[in-house]
């Protein structure tokens, strides 16, 4: 392991990439620092709904980390929403490094070709089409998010979007990490 840190919930050594830091402001609040950037102590927890609830109703967890009992309320919304921040910033950039394809011709060939690494679903993406996706991707993750096709599409500055794939490349391994924490913070 290159850079592990332990995580508070299971006391387990991981990739400091694998999990999402906790510091304390000046003025005593529970920051959600998710770039892992922000000065002080930190707290490492597992990007998961389970871990993140488990530090919420037991605030003593990051007493050892943080030399501080922090009010806990609320840390799994602002956890999920410093996460939803980073899914759409991943896909801008994935979209100016050309690291997502559209259409429905677009993804399936991305798909059939090997080239993509998940699919991004639109929230109101039509039955039929995410499950004629779904049954195509096999083992590629299929991620739903909470965006219309008209957000979607706009997110990445195109026109309404049901469906993109994500290509192989570092912007797209990237996004693919968000989109993981983000199903397993939901």
């Amino acid at each position: 392991m290159a850079n592990p840190r332990t995580e508070v919930v299971s006391r387990q050594r991981r990739e400091r990439e694998e999990l999402i830091r906790l510091v304390v402001s000046p003025e005593g609040e529970l920051l959600v620092d998710y770039r892992g950037k922000l000065p002080g102590r930190g707290a490492w927890v597992a990007p998961t709904r389970q871990a993140v609830e488990e530090v919420q109703r037991k605030s003593g967890l990051l007493q050892r980390s943080l030399r501080a009992r922090p009010d806990t309320s609320g840390l799994l919304e602002k956890v999920q929403a410093a996460n939803y921040r980073a899914v759409l910033d991943a896909l801008t950039i994935c979209q100016k490094a050309g690291a997502l394809i559209g259409g429905k011709d677009g993804v399936r060939g991305a798909i059939s070709s090997g080239r993509a690494l998940a699919v991004i679903l639109a929230g109101d993406a039509s039955e039929r089409l995410v499950e004629d996706l779904s049954r195509r991707v096999g083992v590629l993750p299929c991620v739903q998010v909470p965006l219309d096709c008209y957000g979607l599409g706009s997110t990445v500055g195109k026109g309404p979007r049901s469906a993109l794939a994500v290509l192989a490349s570092k912007p797209g391994r990237h996004l693919l990490r968000e989109l993981r924490r983000y199903e397993g913070l939901r």
